[in-house]
């Protein structure tokens, strides 16, 4: 470290000797390339939030809209802020990671690293990474980093929440009376007839999407307020284009084709003008109250919803697996401190656990609900196999790198969290879309009670639900990770002491170079450290390298390091006496009186380094026999374990619990369509229980999507013996 100024800052400067060696070493250079790299990210991440992630379908077949039409203004900033610290916090993801750490697996690629990777052009090369990662599309795998982080900040400001959850509101089967029908110009007896039979079906959703029409040519021609926002140039595309689907559509409809592809563009043209009349409404007014103001003036008969964001869901997953993570790591510190237990090494696994099991929720939920929304869910083994497999393995390679990240440890560990990683996340994904299954067929809410909608809470039988959820997915997390425990663990013990040879040969180039700049504060070295002694060490340490890459089990034993000790021994023998480390090259001796200097730093990371090769050799000789090893690692083997399955158990019941909740809560009879039974205990049978016609959907989660919606009520008119009251589809046995 270089002396400090004498000016004002001279004492802030001599606080800075309490600061650990490593944050020391932290030089100009490199304090001006992290500040610089955060300008950048910030304002990369402000320009590029308003690149849209969601799909096109989601709001609306026609009609594409950007982030800022869809929420209010304040949202739009909130969800800003969430945006640019994502993208700060993937930037101090990938320095964390550093150019040392990602050496080792660099070295594996050909041409790659050697190890030598400048750190003060580190930052600027993980400001360089993320706009590149950026600059890509996100159907591309490097873009969809970028665009997974975007769209948890888009969902966080409720984009495009905000706008579809109207939208979805508007899209419903909203009442027809004879008013709706005059606006629609559809007033007529027969049209009248078919309502008063039943307020649901194609023809109905037909109405229903004229009548949204003419609303938009109301605010078009007749309202001061939002005739500017209307007469925008690309709102008069949209109006546009919507006008000629309208007139396409009443040409195939004025033929007699009602089939169902003419029923899938009458709900696609639908749910476009939802969403269009949804986000000029957010547009002209300020808030939600000014919102529902405008939809009763115009006659619009619509309850909305409360927002809803998918990222409130992740939160509350974050919040439970959190807490448990930090009871687990409490336990294992007071334990490390009170028996000296080495079990706090095992840390990595909670890291792992909070991250595998959150981004199972984020990805599975992600390519579920697309596929909901847009009316192509398909319950089958190969959909739900691929769809396991995809996310396992973006959910593998993000968990692994953000965990070596944080805990470190070299090549052999992150292989190890990519194995533990892969093997938990892919059983997760495929239980978890059983686990969204068991949500859609549990008992109701006690606001669903309160609401009439539901018959009764059945406690009893939620409790057996839960119980079985969260010990299926505690079993298999445990017995996974059991099995996993050994093969992760050893790809751990066989590479450390590889990585401590090499990382110590790297520092005695360091000592070497530093020596040679001639400092006056690292004059003791040269005048009383033998130079030879320094070959020695260094000869000793390439050749257990070279024997551990030929293979030679040999290496391992106690007599191959004891040479590299009686080298560093006669290394600190500086003569008169005077001995740099204790014997055995133990920290303390001389080295422990010396205050300041380039090579006191590295003879500190120098002396840890061989420190460290006794227990890793020593470790390693446990896997001679895998019994020596299960009977000295059974202990963490169950610990790991453990903390798995608890992770894992947590996950399922909150997972379940808040599922049922999102379903239940808010539903009331006035929401629920014509054809659901009147008759209480009949009314929670038919929606707890999954349809074969329905892509084994029960119609409690099938009713939140209009594209089911819909084919539920034509499923039920083509069913003559069927009484409207009491529907009885052919349900899962």
């Amino acid at each position: 470290m270089m002396e400090c100024p004498y000016s004002v800052f001279s004492t802030f400067c001599a606080w800075t000797q309490y600061l650990p060696p490593v944050i020391q070493q932290i030089t100009g250079s490199q304090i001006a390339s992290f500040l610089f790299g955060v300008l950048v990210v910030v304002v990369f991440a402000t320009d590029h939030y308003k690149v849209p992630t969601y799909a096109k379908t989601t709001v609306g077949e026609f009609i594409e809209l950007a982030p800022e039409s869809l929420t209010s203004h304040s949202r739009y900033m909130k969800g800003l802020a969430i945006y640019v610290g994502l993208m700060l916090g993937f930037y101090f993801i990938l320095l964390a990671i550093g150019p040392t750490a990602i050496a080792p697996v660099l070295s594996y690629i050909p041409g790659g690293s050697d190890g030598k990777i400048d750190n003060s052009v580190w930052p600027l090369a993980a400001t360089s990474i993320i706009t590149l990662i950026g600059s890509r599309d996100d159907d591309k795998y490097l873009g969809r980093m970028e665009g997974w982080l975007r769209s948890i900040a888009h969902e966080a400001a409720y984009i495009p929440y905000a706008v579809t959850n109207l939208a979805v509101a508007l899209d419903g089967s909203f009442p027809l009376t004879d008013e709706e029908l005059r606006a629609a110009g559809e007033l007529s007896p027969p049209t009248q007839a078919l309502i008063e039979e039943s307020q649901e079906g194609s023809r109905q959703n037909w109405i229903r999407a004229k009548f949204l029409y003419s609303r938009l040519e109301l605010l078009r021609d007749r309202d001061d307020q939002f005739k500017p926002v209307m007469r925008q140039p690309e709102n008069e595309r949209a109006f546009g284009f919507v006008r000629e689907q309208r007139e396409a559509l009443t040409k195939e409809l004025d033929r007699g084709d009602l089939g169902e592809d003419v029923s899938r563009k009458i709900d696609a043209f639908k749910n476009a003008l939802a969403v269009f009349l949804a986000s000029i409404l957010w547009r002209a007014c300020e808030n939600e109250t000014a919102v529902n103001a405008k939809l009763r003036s115009i006659r619009l008969n619509v309850s909305t919803p409360a927002p809803r964001s998918p990222a409130t869901f992740i939160f509350h997953l974050a919040f439970y697996l959190g807490g448990v993570a930090s009871v687990f790591l409490i336990l294992m510190k007071v334990r490390a401190m009170q028996f000296q237990d080495e079990s706090v090494q095992q840390k990595w696994h909670l890291t792992l656990a909070f991250l595998v099991f959150l981004l199972t929720a984020f990805f599975v939920t992600r390519w579920r609900e697309k596929r909901l929304a847009s009316g192509d869910w398909k319950y089958s083994s190969d959909v739900i196999i691929r769809c396991a497999i995809l996310n396992t393995i973006a959910i593998t390679i993000i968990s692994a790198l953000v965990t070596f990240a944080v805990h470190q440890g070299g090549s052999g560990r992150f292989y190890a969290m990519l194995l533990m990683a892969f093997g938990i996340a892919l059983p997760s994904t495929l239980l978890f879309q059983m686990l969204m299954r068991w949500a859609a067929s549990s008992p109701p809410t006690e606001e669903a009670v309160a609401a009439t909608v539901g018959y009764r809470t059945n406690r009893v039988e939620l409790l057996k639900m839960t119980f079985y959820a969260g010990g299926s997915y505690s079993i298999i997390a445990f017995v996974f990770a059991f099995v996993l425990y050994w093969p992760s663990d050893y790809t751990i013990v066989s590479s450390t002491p590889l990585q401590y040879v090499e990382s110590a040969l790297i520092t005695l180039g360091n000592i070497d170079k530093v020596n040679q700049d001639k400092r006056d504060e690292d004059s003791w070295f040269r005048t009383s450290v033998s130079q030879a002694s320094v070959r020695n060490l260094e000869t000793a340490l390439q050749n257990v390298r070279a024997n551990i890459l030929k293979g030679d089990k040999s290496v391992y034993e106690p007599e191959a390091l004891s040479a590299i000790v009686t080298e560093c021994d006669t290394m600190g023998d500086l003569g008169g006496g005077r001995q740099l480390f204790k014997p055995g090259c133990e920290l303390g001796g001389f080295l422990s009186t010396l205050s300041k200097g380039e090579v006191m730093s590295n003879l500190y990371v120098l002396q840890m380094q061989i420190a460290s090769m006794k227990p890793a050799f020593a470790a390693l000789q446990n896997y001679r026999k895998l019994s020596n090893a299960v009977d000295l690692q059974w202990p963490n083997a169950l610990l790991a374990s453990l903390m798995w399955a608890v992770m894992a158990g947590v996950f399922a019941v909150s997972a379940l619990l808040y599922r049922r909740r999102e379903l239940w809560d808010g539903l009331s009879p006035r929401k629920l369509p014509d054809f659901v039974p009147e008759d209480r205990q009949e009314r929670e049978t038919w929606l707890r229980t999954p349809l074969y016609d329905l892509a084994k959907l029960s119609p409690l989660e099938a009713l939140r999507y209009p594209t089911f919606r819909a084919r539920l009520a034509d499923n039920m008119s083509t069913q003559p013996s069927i009484q409207p009251s009491v529907p009885h589809l052919r349900t899962v046995a």
